[in-house]
């Protein structure tokens, strides 16, 4: 139970942190001037481009740890878990795939060397991370009802 509830935790978290990003950092950035935007926002997308891997990985990694059967979850449970796990990984390749190299691009940004187009990068990658973060909530979610059931 105690792992379950720790994947569960962790899960709950990063879903927290993403919302977060989603709903209110990134808007409040869009109404700031653009030498601040691109500055705090480059920022934000090299600190979460460090953190963010090890805590999706970290996150996936437990909850594949309820699938084993050392875990003890009844059917109803696991079947729950597994569909967690599922969209967790989904979510890890489709952030590898579509927001993650627009992200390392953010990353490097100054207000010197933004470049023409650095609003529709910074739109794709909100659209992309909204997508994300709404399969992982969806997870998060059925990861909850796998301890309910439990």
């Amino acid at each position: 139970m105690a792992l379950q509830l720790l994947a569960v935790l962790v899960l709950g978290l990063m879903c927290g942190s993403e919302l977060n990003v989603a709903a209110f950092t990134h808007p409040t950035l869009d109404r700031q001037r653009p030498e601040v935007h691109i500055v705090v926002r480059s920022s934000f997308a090299a600190l979460f481009g460090h953190v963010m891997p090890f805590w999706m990985v970290g996150s996936t990694l437990l909850n594949l740890l309820l699938l084993l059967p050392f875990a003890h979850l009844n059917k109803f449970a696991w079947n729950f878990a597994a569909a967690a796990l599922a969209i967790q990984v989904v979510a890890a390749v489709f952030s590898l795939i579509a927001p993650v190299p627009i992200n390392n691009r953010i990353a490097k940004w100054t207000p010197g060397s933004v470049p023409n187009d650095w609003k529709v990068q910074e739109h794709r990658w909100d659209v992309y991370h909204w997508f994300r973060t709404s399969g992982l909530v969806v997870a998060f979610a059925i990861l909850v009802l796998s301890v309910g059931v439990r």
